[in-house]
């Protein structure tokens, strides 16, 4: 399997070891985004392609910055102009059903929807989970055999300790 990264084609697939409880049900996760440490940065457009394998695909997002915050918006799962994610932009004010919020260690300072940092919009996935990650991921419906288009914008509000990992699985 390729992925796209941009406008460089990806090679190798990294598998993401299912480690706890949040991750143990996907099937075949890819890792299209791993940050660790990283500096500070503005929103950042980052976008994939995706070969749906079967009927479902689950969208996992962890994050972790001790001393700061994430900032996501804006995320998006497109074939042919249609998107199959809801509540991409956050807009509803909440995670509410569209999402799982998963903190397996109850890291403190864990993720919340806030109207502190919108790409667009008036609200943003704001996160700053303390020590471990937290997740929130989202199944939606594909078609097997499908490229799709995997996409969302991100912001780091300070620099290390932190990480940020964007998984697909089914």
């Amino acid at each position: 399997m390729k992925l796209r990264h941009k406008d460089r084609e990806l090679d190798r697939v990294v598998y993401l070891p299912v480690e706890n409880s949040c991750t143990a049900s996907l099937g075949g996760p890819i890792t299209l985004l791993y940050m660790s440490n990283a500096a500070a940065f503005a929103y950042t457009y980052h976008s994939f392609n995706y070969v749906a394998t079967s009927y479902q695909a689950t969208l996992s997002l962890a994050f972790r910055q001790d001393p700061s915050w994430w900032c996501l918006d804006d995320i998006a799962v497109t074939y042919g102009g249609v998107n199959s994610f809801q509540n991409g932009g956050f807009e509803t004010g909440a995670l509410g059903t569209s999402y799982t919020f998963c903190n397996p260690q109850t890291a403190s300072s864990s993720g919340t929807v806030s109207t502190t940092c919108p790409h667009t919009g008036s609200y943003s996935y704001y996160d700053g989970s303390v020590t471990n990650p937290d997740y929130i991921s989202q199944t939606f419906a594909v078609v097997s055999g499908r490229t799709y288009v995997v996409s969302f914008w991100i912001r780091n509000m300070g620099g290390p300790t932190n990480s940020a990992t964007i998984i697909i699985g089914t």
